[in-house]
């Protein structure tokens, strides 16, 4: 400090120790030469009510660390934005949509190889980048069906489930008759990443758990009137293009308030993965109301729903090395010991982990595994998703998935998307996939 002023030696000093708080994503030690983790999520509502702590602090006590949790409601384009920058904390709960497979190694550290991780955990493929794993998920969940209210769909007269589009909508517009006062269907249309729930559908309704190697094998456009894409997004269409079968606004839609109401039979239908059950059932006082149905297709006869990963929970790649190797035994706690998927109605990341037991509805139903893709083809699809600018998997307002929901909100026919909309996304779709390189030197 030789020749500096004594207010500024002060200021400089500040400005060291502002520089090591703010420095997220490079680890940090707390007080008694304890290290300090930051924990980064989407959960809001278990970060709120203290039981996200509570959980962990577990493995505080067991690993002398302590574990900083922020959360965010807008959790994807909030982790976004600090990714552009390296400070995005030590643990992401969950791998933003947005970031490429293929850019997955200059921002996540490597968890282990997939042939190794792969005997222990599911669903593995999705964060798996030339044989280099980069999340594993936090929980499982059944990634095709809807949640509905079972004594409102029994009020409306419907004793059956639907197995096809046509039942599904003509059980929306009995519930709208009979049972008035209930909104058939909440399409959560403002919340993206609710939006992007209907993705979670196609491979489901496909009944193949080979589908997307197939699709890019056979050059099949990703809405191909025959696609499994196709058939999801139809509905979505038809769901919203009739008015009665949907909330009034759904610019004014929210999704913390949507948990009491359909927990109190104020909605009927909402398109969410099986994890959101649990939460659905405790927003409220009538659990038992709360189910889960199929998605409503069959496939020669038989319906089938697809097992799935949910957030992938990543690694810093610039925390520093001992916060890297906590962040790692953070992850592989929360995957096999801290009872998050239990707690949460999940499926258990860990192979060979009980089912939850509100899949009654499932009985009839085959479950499948996406088959992983040949190593050669490992994050193709999604490489052609990205550089064609379709992402299905994304939630980005504007995305294909919003036109035909503006197009049904809009009053356009569904001709209109199908002879303005879909051809131009097929075709960049299909350009995307022949100038794919690696597609191009695959040999089955």
């Amino acid at each position: 400090m030789r020749g500096l002023s004594k207010g500024f030696a002060v200021f400089f000093v500040l400005l060291l120790c502002a520089g090591t708080l703010f420095a997220g994503g490079r680890g940090q030690s707390g007080g008694g030469g304890k290290l300090t983790l930051t924990y980064i999520t989407n959960r809001t509502d278990r970060h709120q009510d203290g039981s996200l702590a509570a959980r962990i602090k577990a493995f505080e006590d067991a690993n002398n660390c302590t574990v900083n949790i922020q959360s965010y409601t807008n959790y994807q384009g909030d982790v976004g934005t600090m990714m552009t920058t390296r400070n995005y904390g030590d643990v992401l709960a969950m791998i933003p949509a947005a970031i490429k497979v293929v850019d997955y190694a200059n921002f996540f550290e490597p968890l282990g190889s997939y042939s190794d991780l792969n005997k222990k955990y599911n669903w593995l493929d999705s964060s798996t980048y030339n044989d280099i794993v980069y999340g594993i998920p936090d929980m499982g969940s059944i990634s095709g069906g809807l949640c509905y209210n079972k004594r409102i769909w029994r009020e409306a007269g419907i004793t059956k489930l639907p197995t096809t589009p046509e039942e599904f909508i003509a059980d929306l517009k009995l519930i709208k008759k009979n049972v008035p006062d209930v909104i058939p269907f909440y399409t959560l249309y403002n919340f993206s990443w609710c939006i992007t729930q209907w993705n979670n559908l196609p491979q489901s309704v496909s009944g193949n758990p080979n589908m997307e190697r197939d699709m890019l094998l056979n050059k099949v456009a990703l809405l191909d009137k025959e696609s499994a894409y196709y058939k999801v997004f139809k509905l979505m269409f038809d769901v919203f293009a009739d008015k009665d079968l949907h909330e009034p606004d759904p610019m004014t839609d929210d999704w913390e308030g949507s948990k009491p109401a359909i927990n109190a039979g104020k909605i009927a239908t909402m398109m969410m993965g099986s994890w959101a059950v649990t939460q659905f059932k405790q927003a409220g006082e009538r659990p038992e109301d709360i189910g889960y149905m199929p998605p409503p297709f069959t496939v020669n006869g038989k319906q089938y729903a697809q097992f799935g990963g949910g957030g992938y929970m990543a690694i810093n790649k610039n925390s520093s090395p001992e916060v890297k190797a906590l962040a790692k035994k953070f992850i592989i706690w929360w995957a096999e010991e801290s009872g998050w998927a239990q707690a949460e109605g999940g499926v258990p990341t860990v192979i060979g982990g009980q089912l939850p037991d509100y899949l009654t509805d499932y009985t009839e139903v085959e479950l499948f595994t996406q088959n992983p893709v040949p190593n050669d083809l490992l994050g193709v699809f999604d490489e052609i998703s990205k550089i064609s600018g379709i992402s299905p998997g994304t939630d980005e307002t504007g995305n294909f998935k919003f036109q035909i929901a503006d197009a049904a909100f809009g009053g356009r026919p569904w001709s209109y998307v199908e002879t303005t909309l879909i051809p131009e996304w097929n075709k960049k779709w299909m350009d995307a996939l022949s100038a794919n390189e690696k597609l191009k030197a695959y040999r089955p």
